[in-house]
């Protein structure tokens, strides 16, 4: 039976298996209000206070095997009986149209939480390119140095506060807690990258328990970075209350329905995580993986999805990069310097004896050591504590092993 494919989401997970869809012949429809006018998200935070590249352009174009449907998905319902003979279900559209399907890839990625600064009624994230033109159209018609606030410490708002001091504006991060990237980074980086940020200008706020503590009238630009839920639609009535649970096949629980990127939830795997991956080296993998399991006959029966997850964040001149399964409260960690000591790698392991195998590696300013670790952590040949613990060890030299 033809396969009829609809992809909600026109983000980097959606577009990226559309494209891989239709380059194998697979005929796909599109389902996103901005279908088709799409731009990678990740750079928009990095680049706001300079003439950098902020955004990259990932353009898919409408063809004989690409449709696009400009309008909102609003719910799912499946068929009575799916099997390989009917249809799997159909896709509402806010129009009142519908879309029959045999496969649905849910690619819906994330929403930005919003909260009202009482001070700021303008304070915006930076989660879109209109968010983000605006704010470079504010910096450019400004007649000098800003003053910029930003709520909220993680990756986000680290990169908006660092690239603003960077390029010669104050910036004033404002903490829950006593110190930024309590969520994403284990101690050693967090710590060693909080004190660069404050040696380079970056202000803190420590313990901010409401936006109501937040002085008006010192901020003439104020950016928020709280956080991100997926965004979802129900399938027969049932939206989940975080996002769309999904097995080593990124799978979920419905018949031919599958989620990928920032409204994925993996429960099961290797690389099964408590809350999303979020981010978008995997967003692409996700897609490039179902358009291959879903182009082929065995689809059912193909391999998990088994990439590497991996992340960057550039924060005004350093670089931090997480690579496999690290956690923000490791203990079972080691760390190796380069000889200037500036440099340095966090390697996390899956328990604290000596043939404890490696799971993930944190990298701080050394780009070639985190490519090393992205290959040695997809190869077969895993070192363990102990190896990685001789001072001899090699990690580059290992990776081409």
């Amino acid at each position: 039976m033809a396969k009829t494919i609809v992809i909600i989401g026109a983000g980097l997970a959606g577009t990226t298996a559309a494209r891989e869809l239709s380059e194998r012949g697979q005929a796909v429809t599109l389902v996103d209000p901005a279908a088709g006018e799409t731009s990678e998200r990740p750079p928009l935070s990095k680049h706001l206070f300079d003439d950098s590249r902020y955004h990259l352009p990932f353009h898919l174009e409408a063809s004989d095997l690409i449709t696009f449907v400009r309008d909102k998905a609003t719910e799912i319902t499946l068929a009575e009986v799916a099997d390989q003979s009917q249809q799997a279900g159909t896709v509402h559209l806010a129009s009142g149209e519908t879309l029959d399907f045999t496969h649905c890839i849910l690619a819906t990625g994330m929403e930005a939480n919003r909260p009202e600064i009482p001070g700021y009624p303008d304070a915006l994230p930076v989660y879109n390119l209109t968010e983000a033109e605006w704010i470079r159209k504010f910096v450019a018609e400004s007649d000098g140095p800003l003053n910029v606030g930003v709520l909220g410490s993680g990756y986000l708002g680290m990169e908006v506060a660092t690239s603003a001091v960077a390029a010669g504006h104050e910036a004033t991060v404002y903490l829950r807690g006593d110190e930024p990237l309590r969520k994403q980074l284990s101690a050693h980086v967090r710590t060693a990258l909080f004190e660069k940020h404050k040696d380079a200008g970056v202000k803190f706020v420590a313990h901010t328990s409401s936006p109501d503590d937040i002085p008006a009238d010192t901020h003439n630009l104020f950016v928020t970075s709280v956080g991100a839920r997926p965004a979802l639609i129900p399938i027969d009535g049932v939206r989940p209350a975080e996002a769309w649970e999904v097995n080593e096949k990124l799978a979920t629980s419905h018949a031919g329905v599958w989620a990928a990127g920032d409204c994925a939830l993996i429960t099961d795997g290797v690389f099964a995580l408590d809350q999303p991956w979020a981010c978008e080296p995997v967003a692409e993998s996700h897609g490039k993986y179902l358009a291959e399991l879903l182009s082929s006959d065995d689809g059912e029966t193909g391999e998990p999805w088994s990439d590497i997850p991996w992340h960057w964040s550039f924060q005004g001149p350093e670089k931090v990069f997480t690579a496999g399964l690290t956690s923000p409260d490791a203990t079972d960690t080691l760390i190796r310097h380069d000889p200037s000591g500036k440099k340095f790698q966090v390697f996390h392991f899956n328990g604290s004896a000596p043939g404890a195998r490696l799971v993930g590696v944190e990298t701080l300013n050394w780009p070639p050591l985190q490519a090393a670790a992205r290959r040695v952590l997809a190869g077969n040949n895993i070192p363990t504590r102990a190896q990685i613990e001789d001072p001899d060890f090699d990690l580059k030299a290992h990776s081409r092993l």
